[in-house]
């Protein structure tokens, strides 16, 4: 394996840290629009009278396009640079916010969140920006990676409440309509992301021999992308499962859902620190051997959770469970 980067010989620059604050505002900021759907399901469902797990839909629609449009937007911004593809996302999802806001229908809530927020929107913020902050470092690109990643946490904790409190006001779909205007306020956001990274300006490989990225691993790069995909498709089942089922596991056990969101709340509090602390690691022992601990960990918390009927044990094993699981995504963009 070869040694890590040598300070004297990177490309790093001050600006490639005003890329980590911009690329971090876009994911914590632009792509949260969801949000809403998820703290109004119940408001919704009654509204057009149907079951809940239609208004849910939306955002397993949601997911699905953006796991199919990030692999468009990842082609699109190897060749026309980030800022392009970051600006049409923002306009797309404002345009998803307003529909969704005037839906009448299941057709046209499901197209908000399917196409306008997953497909042509979200898509083109975590992954591109993620794959870019990797040509602006070499020696610290762990913890540029994890910094940028924590945009998703602090979106979830930060989101969240706001949303609560908007829509219990002014209800969901004004919510969804002031989104929209908020979203074509961050369009100047994309000015900072426009300038080309110092790697691709040199003609210079990005990797500098970094440990764990892909070039160390002696097997084809298809190969790993494909074993690196269904380690994440593993990966996220275990991340899911928490988040999506643990207010109505801890009301199962009799206590309330306060209880259950306080517990996802901390869970991802604790993600926001540890994905920087996580993409340090990545930088001192590379990514693979940083996936391997923090998935496991995560493992290990998850089936903790179904070993206890004690809140205060579950306080702690969502905290622990942030933890773990801040640090997997960072690794993974080491890794290739």
């Amino acid at each position: 394996m070869k040694e890590r980067p040598n300070p004297a010989s990177s490309t790093e620059t001050a600006y490639g840290w005003v890329v980590v604050l911009f690329s971090f505002a876009v994911i914590a900021f632009c792509g949260s629009g969801y949000y809403i759907t998820i703290v109004s399901l119940k408001t919704i469902s009654l509204e057009f009278g149907w079951p809940r797990a239609y208004a849910s839909l939306g955002y397993s629609v949601l997911f699905l396009g953006m796991g199919v449009g990030g692999i468009f937007m990842g082609w699109w911004s190897d060749r026309v640079g980030v800022a392009i593809p970051v600006a049409f996302g923002i306009i797309m999802s404002a345009i998803g916010s307003v529909f969704a806001g005037t839906s009448q229908g299941l057709f046209m809530f499901l197209m908000a969140h399917g196409v306008f927020f997953g497909l042509l929107g979200n898509s083109a913020f975590f992954v591109p920006l993620l794959t870019n902050i990797t040509h602006w470092f070499d020696v610290r690109r762990g913890l540029a990676v994890g910094i940028v990643a924590t945009g998703q946490s602090l979106a979830g904790t930060l989101w969240i409440p706001v949303f609560t409190y908007v829509t219990e006001r002014i209800g969901w779909r004004v919510s969804f309509l002031y989104y929209a205007v908020f979203l074509v306020c961050l369009l100047p956001f994309t000015l900072a992301l426009r300038r080309s990274p110092p790697s691709r300006r040199s003609g210079q490989p990005s990797t500098n021999g970094l440990v764990g990225s892909a070039e160390n691993f002696p097997v084809p790069t298809t190969v790993l992308v494909a074993l690196l995909s269904a380690a994440i498709a593993c990966c996220c089942v275990s991340m899911a499962m928490p988040i999506v089922h643990l207010v109505s596991h801890v009301t199962d056990l009799g206590y309330s859902r306060v209880r259950g969101a306080e517990i996802i709340a901390i869970a991802l509090s604790c993600s926001i620190f540890s994905r920087i602390t996580w993409g340090w690691v990545s930088d001192q022992i590379g990514g693979l051997l940083t996936l391997l601990i923090a998935s496991g960990l995560q493992t290990i918390m998850v089936f903790c959770f179904s070993l206890t009927d004690n809140i205060t044990a579950m306080y702690v094993i969502g905290a622990f469970f942030g933890v773990a699981y801040g640090g997997i995504v960072p690794a993974y963009t080491i890794i290739m």
